[in-house]
């Protein structure tokens, strides 16, 4: 089980109103979204991290280690933005190369802050929906919301074959360790080609294994979602 998921089963706000906290957390991702102010971001941040870490008792250390993915795209993101060029040396800080200058201006700075507790605010109204409400409870909520059948039945079918996944890499990735598939960089790169290359083959199985169990149970292109 994901550790998002395991958390979204066992956190303490799990039997709270989930359209309560669904409603919560998209409003203030729209406002986090809508007015970019850096001190309405920072305490939304601070009041999302409270209510995830506190509140619902997720461990602070793997709670923040679930931000490590996205602040890698959002470091990257940040020096695109941050670091100027010009024929003049007209940064705060700054480094010459051939005829140029390379820098951080003071209004990129500026606007680099802004945008990172934007981005944290956002982060954490997200993850405060994914980490408390488990996705029966937001089935239900996408329900009562008249969202499509069709969206709803590929959310299910996503959900479902990320687990199918991530459980199939694991036994593979597990078989080839106990081979020593990993010792060296060439058997490494075999082994990663192997890798992938059965488990798209095994994906595929379990899928066709699906397609026959809802044929077996007369499926009509409808899922029945309770």
């Amino acid at each position: 089980m994901l550790l998002i998921d395991r958390y979204a089963y066992t956190n303490k706000l799990k039997d709270f109103n989930p359209m309560a906290k669904f409603i919560f957390a998209i409003g203030a991702l729209f406002v986090a979204v809508g007015f970019n102010n850096l001190y309405i971001n920072f305490v939304i941040f601070l009041m999302m991290v409270f209510l995830t870490t506190i509140v619902a008792g997720i461990p602070s250390k793997n709670y923040f280690k679930i931000y490590l993915v996205p602040f890698l795209f959002l470091f990257i993101s940040i020096l695109t933005i941050i670091i100027s060029r010009a024929n003049e040396d007209i940064f705060l800080w700054s480094f010459k190369i051939g005829k140029s200058y390379f820098g951080i201006k003071e209004e990129s700075l500026t606007s680099s802050i802004v945008l990172i507790f934007r981005v944290l605010a956002c982060l954490s109204s997200t993850f405060f929906i994914a980490l408390t409400t488990p996705i029966n409870h937001l089935i239900k909520i996408f329900k009562k919301l008249k969202l499509p059948p069709t969206i709803i039945e590929l959310i299910i079918l996503i959900y479902r074959f990320i687990f199918v996944f991530l459980e199939e890499s694991k036994e593979i990735s597990f078989a080839q360790e106990m081979r020593f598939g990993y010792i060296g960089i060439k058997n490494t790169y075999r082994s990663i080609g192997l890798l992938m290359k059965c488990l798209f083959i095994r994906v595929l199985l379990k899928y066709e294994d699906m397609i026959n169990s809802l044929d077996a149970k007369l499926y009509n292109g409808d899922f029945k979602i309770g």
